[in-house]
Formats: C-alpha cells, structure tokens, sequence
C-alpha cells in the first residue's frame, strides 16, 4: 500500500522570519527580525527569494535590482508555499501535484 501523504525532504524552517543577509562570503547571516521578503526572479521552478531586515533591503536597493517585494510575515519561510504577483503580493499556500491528485481521487 502506498502512503496517501507527499514524501518530505527536510526544510530548514526556524519559525520566524529572520534576516538571510550575509556581508560576505563565510560571514553568518544577520539573523535581525526580516520586514520584507524580495523576488530576485519568479521564473516558475527557477524562483529566487530572500528575507530581509529594513537595514538590509536599504543596501539591496542600492547594489541590485529585484522584481517585487513585500512585507514579510511566518508564511513567507514556511514549506509549501508560494509567490502571489498580485497588488499588493504576499504569500501564499501553494497547491502540489500531490494535493491535487488526492483530491481529484476524493470527488
């Protein structure tokens, strides 16, 4: 018998939003609460996301160019979800071809 639920890969999820910057190579992120969440691209299966404090957006907007951000909130770090382009964005729990084939099975 086949298990009904998806096959987990472990995801490092600490619970809070916290700051991924890192002001260079080796050094450890800084870890400050995050206030936004950047799309550096939203290529479907090529996306690319960082979490970052007020301090550290103001650096990223000076050296790079992203294609949206929002305010981060516990949804932007959790498993499962995804990117809303959308006014404004925001996050949200994505659907997985999983999810989809047990409910199709379902109706």
């Amino acid at each position: 018998m086949t298990s009904p639920f998806p096959s987990l890969t472990p995801v490092h999820y600490r619970g809070t939003v916290q700051c991924g910057y890192v002001p260079s190579p080796g050094a450890a992120e800084c870890g400050a609460p995050a206030t936004w969440h950047v799309a550096w691209h939203l290529t479907p299966g090529d996306a690319d996301f960082s979490l970052l404090c007020g301090q550290h957006l103001a650096d990223v907007q000076r050296h790079f160019v992203y294609v949206d951000r929002h305010p981060a909130e516990t949804a932007c770090d959790m498993p499962g979800t995804g990117w809303l382009v959308a006014e404004p964005s925001r996050c949200v729990l994505a659907p997985t071809a999983d999810a989809a084939a047990r409910e199709d099975r379902a109706q």
